[in-house]
């Protein structure tokens, strides 16, 4: 079983990077096998070009960048995505990532007759974070990020997808930050 982690935040000291350090931490006390997508330090480019678009319906990959991120991919088990909600979204990164990087023969197929799941993970946990309150993020948000991003795994043929969110973020105390770390590893 091969953990995926994908994080996108282009701030090291980030809560996000702590929540990263605290399931990494986990993990290899557990011997568990894993690994790090950092879109932001491995300079990510998320916009998709014409050349990028052309092939696109084909499976055609330019970036050699996509193409480690597919190889990862075929390897794991469990997906783990860790960003914050700005604008009621993912950052640009992870749209982008999902944009070049899910293809279609790869992550789907697509033959005209609706898309065919082609990837198989066991579970994706997701982890967000906002200075919002959870509260005012759902009201705003039922139908955007959140739907979208889980109804786009799941049509990739991915299972048990688990989102847990902490709002608030800038208001919390000391105290409040470590709790939420303490019990992140039990999530996955």
């Amino acid at each position: 079983m091969t953990t995926t982690m994908i994080i996108d935040h282009p701030w090291k000291e980030s809560f996000n990077h702590s929540v990263l350090a605290q399931l990494i931490e986990g993990l290899e006390a557990d011997q568990k096998i894993y690994q790090v997508i950092d879109l932001n330090q491995d300079g990510f480019n998320p916009v998709m070009c014409e050349a990028e678009l052309a092939g696109y319906q084909k499976g055609l990959v330019l970036d050699p960048l996509v193409l480690h991120y597919m190889n990862l991919l075929r390897d794991t088990t469990q997906l783990v995505l860790i960003f914050p909600v700005w604008w009621y979204s993912s950052p640009a990164s992870l749209k982008g990532f999902l944009d070049k990087v899910l293809l279609n023969e790869f992550a789907f197929f697509d033959g005209g007759n609706g898309i065919q799941p082609l990837l198989s993970m066991d579970s994706v946990v997701v982890f967000t974070t906002s200075d919002q309150t959870t509260e005012s993020l759902d009201q705003r948000c039922t139908r955007s990020y959140k739907h979208q991003l889980t109804t786009t795994l799941a049509d990739i043929g991915l299972k048990n997808i688990s989102w847990h969110h902490l709002g608030n973020l800038k208001r919390l105390s000391e105290k409040e930050r470590s709790s939420y770390l303490e019990s992140v590893y039990s999530k996955l």
